[in-house]
């Protein structure tokens, strides 16, 4: 494949998908740079580049933009080295950087959607993409992907949520007048355990609240088997289909066809 690549093109290429010390360290600091912008946006949801009238404030127009520039280099460099280009917009985590760049360099259009920048979190799906995967962090990782997209999808569900619940709530809502308060009742309605003490009366509210409990428990669940089902391993059974299987298993426990006939090569055991 690098025989067809040329300058530029092969320069990124080798960043992203090479081998040696430079790639490693690239990707090793773009992982590094995904973890803080998702810690910022996380601690600070919204911000507001018409409120310019402090220091703080300059402050954080300045960092919009230091993180605004890095995800749209990063952005474009992955579709430049892209073979097929629209294999790159079917991928989540590509139209995540967009809702994301848009939110950071549209503030008068897109003020009331920065929540959206939550979706950041879904770059850590491909954390592990970032690492040699001879390291023991990147095989752990490896093996446990099921799991960590399951508390990815969940983790942005939550803070999603929180956000809208805080834009839609604050300043009208006598019982919510921060982001802890939003986050409070968020995962209060999501574990069916809220202590009535804040709820949500309009229309909306409603929404909201049926959609937290509709949806978040949903992704709750499938956390919890994910976890359960986290050690099997991953095998079609050739006869049955059946996608799980112990890590020692040698026969389908649903129909006892071989699950690995002669010749084919059972996956390493953990």
């Amino acid at each position: 494949m690098h025989e067809h690549r040329k300058g530029l093109n092969r320069t990124l290429f080798w960043l992203y998908a090479g081998n040696g010390r430079w790639p490693s360290f690239f990707r090793w600091s773009m992982l590094v740079f995904d973890i803080i912008t998702i810690a910022i946006f996380l601690v600070h949801p919204l911000v507001s580049w018409h409120q310019l009238n402090t220091d703080v404030h300059i402050g954080w127009v300045v960092i919009d933009v230091v993180v605004a520039t890095v995800i749209g280099l990063d952005f474009f460099a992955r579709l430049y080295i892209e073979r097929y280009k629209v294999r790159f917009f079917l991928r989540p985590t590509n139209w995540a950087d967009m809702i994301v760049f848009l939110t950071l360099v549209l503030p008068v259009l897109a003020q009331n959607f920065s929540f959206l920048r939550v979706f950041r979190i879904v770059r850590l799906v491909r954390a592990f993409e970032y690492l040699d995967h001879k390291t023991p962090v990147a095989r752990w990782l490896h093996i446990n992907s099921f799991v960590v997209s399951k508390v990815v999808n969940l983790s942005v569900f939550i803070f999603l949520v929180t956000a809208l619940v805080y834009v839609t709530q604050a300043g009208r809502h006598s019982d919510i007048h921060s982001y802890l308060d939003a986050l409070y009742f968020t995962i209060g309605t999501l574990t069916t355990v809220g202590l009535g003490d804040i709820t949500l009366p309009d229309t909306l509210g409603r929404w909201i609240t049926i959609g937290i409990m509709v949806l978040g428990v949903t992704l709750f669940l499938q956390l919890i088997r994910a976890i359960a089902v986290g050690d099997k391993v991953h095998h079609n059974c050739p006869a049955c289909r059946l996608p799980l299987h112990d890590q020692d298993a040698a026969h389908c426990k649903r129909c006892g066809a071989n699950l690995f006939p002669e010749g084919e090569t059972p996956p390493a055991r953990r």
